[in-house]
């Protein structure tokens, strides 16, 4: 009996497939199949490519062309492409029938330009002829794979002795002996957060838009040391420190401030600190303004302090232009993924920075050349 009321739901089943087939054949034909693939001709954007920034002296737009469409030197993009060549997915693959696919060079320059000026995914396919999919996701492994071999070094990392040094003797120059940079917050506007989390990314910042916060300490340079990025825009630059992991380093110690001894003020500190807006609390890390001076003794130091942070201020601002994906609202739905471009940004940023005072290759410091009363030189080698 049983088997008998499965042979007719079978039945059923099929007789009820079948009447789905017959009215697809409705009066506006049949329905529709699959698009065709499109022969978006590899061959020739690799060709305009080359054409365009790599033929050397041949090429049709020069260094300062390159510098402006890529927004990182000529130097900066080389490194990465030596280290990402042969990488997954920066290899040029074939597809089932054996046609070669996109070539690993127009692939890197898609996800520069796409951090340079924050299109959509699909603005690039007419030139470099790829896919809308296909460049999400090739941007998406670019964002992991630059974290993964760069991150070490150009991602939160500890300056050691040397560089601590050379950052202290600029900024006493400056009347700050012994501070190491700015401190301070910016906020991003998430324009795809989702509604279960829109209450939370929901703050005071933007006009109350939903946003993600940055997080990020920066020297003279605009070099950023240290960058956290995703708390949730309801928070301020107050209780963003209960769950920064910057405080979280200097707290474990591996973002160590400690210095050889000096005295400030007529009091003995071996530790660096850090320049900061009124609303930080006063921990002896933090030297912040005075709200409302009146002596002019006051006045002045508001006037220095207020002027040399605006370093972190500046660096904000440089790496927002220089990365329009920043300039525009944050269109993607996950946070991780967020986190990864902005990383990324902050990443290539911080090679631009060094590339610029020609320390990228990890060049040795001549302590001869650091002179704190000309400002800034390159200091910054690697030891």
């Amino acid at each position: 009996m049983v088997e008998d009321d499965v042979d007719d739901a079978n039945e059923n089943l099929l007789a009820f497939a079948l009447d789905l087939l017959d009215s697809s054949d409705d009066e506006e034909g049949p329905r529709k199949a699959r698009s065709p693939n499109k022969n978006r001709d590899f061959e020739l954007a690799f060709e305009q490519v080359m054409k365009n920034y790599f033929s050397g002296p041949d090429s049709i737009y020069n260094e300062k062309d390159f510098e402006r469409r890529f927004r990182v030197p000529r130097a900066v993009f080389n490194v990465v492409h030596d280290r990402f060549m042969g990488i997954d997915p920066f290899v040029r693959k074939r597809d089932c029938f054996g046609t070669p696919g996109i070539y690993p060079l127009v692939k890197l320059v898609a996800c520069f330009r796409y951090l340079a000026y924050g299109d959509s995914y699909d603005r690039e396919d007419e030139n470099l002829r790829i896919a809308e999919s296909t460049l999400n996701a090739i941007v998406r492994l670019f964002c992991k794979l630059l974290i993964q071999l760069f991150g070490g070094q150009y991602l939160n990392r500890c300056p050691n002795t040397q560089e601590r040094k050379a950052i202290s003797s600029i900024m006493a120059s400056r009347g700050f002996p012994g501070c190491i940079g700015s401190w301070d917050c910016k906020h991003f506007q998430w324009k795809n957060c989702p509604m279960r989390l829109a209450g939370q990314y929901q703050g005071h910042a933007l006009g109350g838009k939903k946003t993600m916060i940055l997080e990020a300490i920066a020297d003279h340079r605009r070099y950023i040391w240290q960058a956290n990025f995703g708390d949730a825009g309801s928070l301020n630059d107050i209780n963003v420190l209960d769950r920064s992991s910057i405080v979280g380093s200097l707290l474990s110690g591996e973002f160590s401030i400690k210095t050889e001894p000096y005295t400030i003020n007529g009091n003995d500190r071996d530790w660096m600190y850090f320049l900061v807006d009124g609303i930080y609390p006063e921990w002896s890390v933090f030297v912040n303004t005075y709200t409302n001076p009146i002596e002019p003794k006051k006045k002045t130091f508001a006037k220095k302090q207020e002027a040399a942070r605006k370093d972190i201020e500046c660096a904000f601002g440089i790496l927002v232009q220089r990365f329009h994906v920043l300039q525009r609202p944050l269109r993607g739905w996950y946070q991780e993924d967020l986190v990864d471009i902005v990383h990324s940004c902050v990443i290539l940023h911080n090679m631009a920075v060094e590339s610029r005072y020609g320390t990228l290759e990890g060049e040795e410091v001549n302590e001869a050349t650091v002179n704190p009363s000309t400002g800034p030189f390159a200091l910054f080698g690697r030891t």
